[in-house]
């Protein structure tokens, strides 16, 4: 019996994804030059080519570029922790593993400072703030529990699983800190003495 192939994307539906990849990167361009607050929508569709009506057929608004900037990347460099984590039998060598891929994160700063710049923004903004919750609780909803699991066992997760999450979350909270804190203070958080921070952080934190 033949398999039956999937239908090929039509011509609109090319256009469309081709569209929305050049507006994301333009966006990921200005908001890591400029900022978040300080990008204007006629600045990422003037970088990609486009007016600001093709920003507003594809997107309802800055906030919403900016999440769909956001969950792009996260989702794809998680995909391949979660591969590499699951690969590994040894939950050791997982936590191992996991430390490596965090600390090298810090060779990309400028997101953690975007993501932060944005967590304040909507604070202070009910739909935004609501908008990134949602996010955050999807990702956490098929990204959080699985990565305990990996990372502290299943048993153990289980046993105590309310403290791993919270654990992870508070990770995540101190690693942004220490990223932005080395811009303001490069002589005491060097790169390497960064690292070396952030592996402290995560050996304090990864206990349970």
């Amino acid at each position: 019996m033949h398999r039956q192939e999937e239908p090929r994307p039509n011509k609109h539906a090319l256009r469309t994804a081709g569209t929305r990849a050049k507006l994301l990167a333009a966006a990921s361009q200005l908001f890591t030059e400029q900022g978040f607050e300080n990008t204007q929508l006629e600045e990422i569709a003037a970088r990609a080519g486009y007016t600001r009506g093709a920003i507003y057929a594809h997107y309802a608004s800055k906030e919403e570029l900016f999440l769909e900037l956001l969950r792009e990347r996260i989702d794809g460099p998680f995909a391949q922790l979660r591969a590499v984590l699951k690969s590994e039998p040894s939950t050791a060598k997982r936590l191992e593993k996991f430390r490596k891929w965090i600390s090298n994160q810090i060779t990309d700063p400028t997101w953690a400072i975007l993501t932060l710049e944005f967590k304040l923004y909507a604070l202070r903004r009910p739909s935004a703030r609501a908008k990134l919750q949602g996010m955050y609780d999807l990702l956490c909803e098929s990204n959080g529990q699985e990565f305990a699991e990996l990372l502290f066992g299943e048993r153990l997760f289980r046993s105590n699983a309310l403290n791993a999450r919270r654990r992870l979350a508070l990770l995540g909270a101190a690693l942004s800190a220490a990223v932005v804190e080395s811009r303001f203070h490069p002589e005491l958080l060097p790169r390497n003495g960064l690292r070396r921070t952030l592996n402290d952080l995560m050996e304090a934190f990864l206990q349970i």
